[in-house]
């Protein structure tokens, strides 16, 4: 699992590097026409799946509108995590878990661990509780 992280992360940051260095008319706001899910269901979807790695999150607070950085590469998008008390930069989306700003992820919940109530705060500043 841990090695899947990391090739995920590195896979995250070729994908940033190149997208950003990417020359495209709509820039990542640009979703394919693929694409049905809103912004706030990709983060919703993304808080939930981070959960099931993290069940011991207790909130997450999406920074900005998630997208896609170029290339083919997954929608994601950066927020802050807050894990027993602490808080870490992380990159989340329905297929993507890594670490922003060198902080690295938080630690894995001790086993079997029930899932504590969630808050997601979305980009537009609306929140849900998760039960």
């Amino acid at each position: 699992m841990r090695g899947a992280r990391v090739i995920g992360v590195l896979g995250l940051c070729v994908a940033l590097l190149t997208g950003a260095t990417a020359c495209s008319p709509k820039g990542d706001r640009g979703m394919s026409q693929q694409q049905e899910k809103s912004n706030l269901d990709l983060q919703r979807e993304s808080a939930l799946i981070f959960r099931e790695d993290w069940p011991n999150v207790e909130k997450i607070r999406f920074k900005r509108e998630g997208g896609r950085p170029g290339l083919g590469a997954s929608w994601s998008v950066n927020a802050v995590a807050t894990v027993d008390g602490t808080d870490y930069e992380v990159i989340i989306g329905p297929s993507i878990q890594g670490s922003a700003g060198g902080g690295g992820l938080p630690p894995a919940a001790p086993t079997p661990h029930t899932p504590v109530p969630l808050t997601v705060i979305y980009s537009d500043g609306t929140s849900e509780v998760f039960g």
